[in-house]
């Protein structure tokens, strides 16, 4: 892996930010439902992707399964083929 020095405007470094409530609450279910969508397209079955919200390995996933509950994750499943 190539090594160079931080520059202060680096393009890639990793920001955090803080949304506002509203904004934050449809961006989590955005995210669960984008999860869904990718985890479907590269193949994994309904109950494995369940799973995965399960599962605290997962924190994303975990998150919005702790904050919106499994119901919420299976309407989104229900989606998936």
């Amino acid at each position: 892996m190539a090594e160079k020095d931080h520059e202060e405007d680096d393009p890639f470094e990793l920001v955090g930010v803080r949304l506002a409530d509203a904004e934050a609450e449809a961006a989590l279910n955005e995210m669960a439902r984008v999860f869904v969508e990718e985890f479907a397209r590269m193949g994994y079955a309904r109950e494995r992707i369940l799973s995965m919200f399960h599962d605290p390995f997962y924190r994303a996933p975990h998150e919005v399964l702790r904050r919106r509950g499994e119901a919420f994750v299976l309407s989104l499943l229900e989606g998936v083929p």
